[in-house]
């Protein structure tokens, strides 16, 4: 089994002049072809006028700090980093990250991204 942080971010389009971004982490042990454990699941919330690749790199590091370090790799789908290869988002981030490929990772990261989009749809309703 491999122990993965799998993060999505949701709100990454202007509204009324700023981004209301919600980024949620799930930290799950996964298999290749399933998931096996849910370990702990969390968001953060994050306002701004900008959206350029280093907001996104701030914040990204910022909620891997929040969530902590016992994982293998994160995953996050490509779009998260303007299509960035793996590669380079690993060398940014001084963390392996991953392209989900796997059935397990698409699993983790399928949890992040419902997580994400129901928590700001939440937070819309309100504001």
């Amino acid at each position: 089994m491999i122990k993965v942080l799998a993060i999505d971010v949701s709100g990454r389009h202007k509204e009324e002049g700023t981004f209301f971004r919600v980024y949620a982490g799930v930290i799950l042990e996964i298999k290749a072809d399933r998931i096996v454990h849910v370990e702990k699941i969390d968001v953060m919330i994050k306002e701004g006028k900008s959206q350029k690749l280093r907001d996104i790199v701030k914040e990204f590091k910022e909620f891997i700090d929040k969530m902590g370090y016992e994982f293998d790799y994160i995953l996050c789908e490509k779009g998260e980093f303007f299509n960035l290869p793996n590669e380079s988002v690993s060398a940014i981030l001084k963390k392996d990250v991953i392209f989900p490929k796997t059935r397990g990772e698409l699993e983790a990261i399928n949890i992040a991204h419902h997580v994400s989009y129901s928590v700001r749809k939440l937070l819309m309703k309100r504001k």
